[in-house]
């Protein structure tokens, strides 16, 4: 639980710069402070409070060119609001909350060579390197704008998740994950709000960044998963309820490895002459998109040989759920031209073959030297 309206008291008093240039924050705020005063600076109420923080953090080494650190944190939640208003005679208020539950994290690196950093500021410390975690229980984002000729509203929460990246001169990577996700955005001119929510939501990515001539890892993964949307936005798209309303999923997995032809840690983008990257191989672990009573998997794999235009040699199979009952649900609605729908049976039927289940149909996409591509025996190109 937390504050929904926190009351902060603002005073002027003595502390940082000119005493007559300075905002002091007391009151509620777990660690009173004081802030530089700005012109034209609007009034703001701020609240921040951590419960239970423990934080440990660790550095090691011998000299300047070769220390290290390691980090532990956690938390029994952070809660923070702001209340902010333009000086009179301007109007408008944004008001916004923030909560999160229990949180843990981790982290450990080394600080690069900081005796060569101190004789050469603007370069990047040779050596720095990152990696961390951050992991909580639960997340709440509230945030209003009021003004008369606008506003807007944004609700978000999830029942946990966690937060990743690691960084050096070899490689790069981000991850993230939430739980249990709802989002309700109201704004001007939309007539229903933007109301969804969603079992999970992944998103994660690993690329190399050394130049080397040996082929290097790398991997990317898209996954939302049983996306809910509200009843007012349905009647939206489908006012005639010709498609089932099943939770909507997007999964994407995939692995490769690419040769890395330029040091992506520390070149100039703007003076590459040709792409920096090339792909040498790549495997589609998993492929879902479910929708409207249909369902599209697949996996697959390529290999690319260098070249200016790499061409991928390999296959994906293809599997289809539900594509027969979703045309007939369409052409019985009208939403779509009925010639639009007897081409795509027509394609469905020359490039797949039915499958084992009932309303399922299957392809296999090949990919040969020289372009060649086939779906289901029938060439393409």
């Amino acid at each position: 639980k937390y504050i929904q309206e926190p009351i902060v008291t603002v005073i002027v008093a003595g502390g940082v710069g000119p005493f007559d240039q300075q905002i002091r924050v007391v009151g509620e705020a777990a660690k009173p402070q004081a802030l530089n005063y700005r012109e034209k600076m609007s009034l703001v109420d701020l609240m921040i409070a951590v419960e239970d923080l423990v934080a440990i953090y660790q550095i090691n080494g011998s000299d300047l060119t070769n220390m290290s650190y390691a980090t532990t944190s956690s938390s029994g939640g952070i809660i923070g609001a702001l209340d902010l208003m333009p000086p009179a005679p301007e109007l408008g208020r944004v008001k916004a909350n923030v909560a999160l539950g229990a949180t843990t994290g981790t982290g450990s690196g080394t600080l690069g060579d900081m005796a060569a950093l101190a004789k050469n500021p603007d370069a990047f410390p040779a050596g720095l390197a990152f990696a961390g975690d951050f992991t909580y229980d639960s997340a709440r984002l509230e945030v209003s704008f009021e003004h008369p000729q606008d506003a807007f509203t944004l609700l978000t929460s999830n029942q946990g998740g966690s937060l990743g990246a690691s960084f050096s001169e070899a490689e790069m990577g981000y991850r993230m994950m939430a739980r249990g996700s709802s989002t309700y955005f109201l704004g001007p001119d939309m007539p229903v709000p933007l109301d969804v929510t969603m079992t999970s939501a992944e998103i994660a990515f690993a690329i190399p960044l050394a130049q080397s001539s040996a082929p290097q890892p790398m991997s990317a993964r898209l996954a939302y998963q049983d996306v809910v949307l509200s009843p007012q936005l349905w009647g939206m798209i489908d006012p005639s309820q010709a498609v089932p309303r099943d939770p909507i999923s997007v999964i994407a997995d995939l692995t490769g490895s690419v040769r890395v032809l330029a040091n992506l840690f520390s070149a100039d983008p703007t003076e590459f002459s040709a792409m920096p990257g090339e792909l040498v191989d790549l495997t589609v672990n998993e492929l879902r998109i479910a929708a409207a009573g249909a369902e599209l998997t697949g996996t697959g794999s390529a290999t690319f040989a260098p070249g200016p235009m790499p061409m991928p040699i390999g296959s994906v199979d293809l599997q289809l759920r539900g594509a027969n009952a979703l045309l007939d649900r369409l052409q019985n609605s009208g939403l779509v031209p009925i010639e639009q729908l007897a081409m795509a049976r027509g394609l469905m039927g020359a490039f797949t073959q039915p499958g084992a289940e009932p309303d399922t149909v299957q392809t296999t996409i090949q990919f040969t030297e020289g372009g060649g591509i086939s779906a289901n025996g029938v060439p393409l190109q």
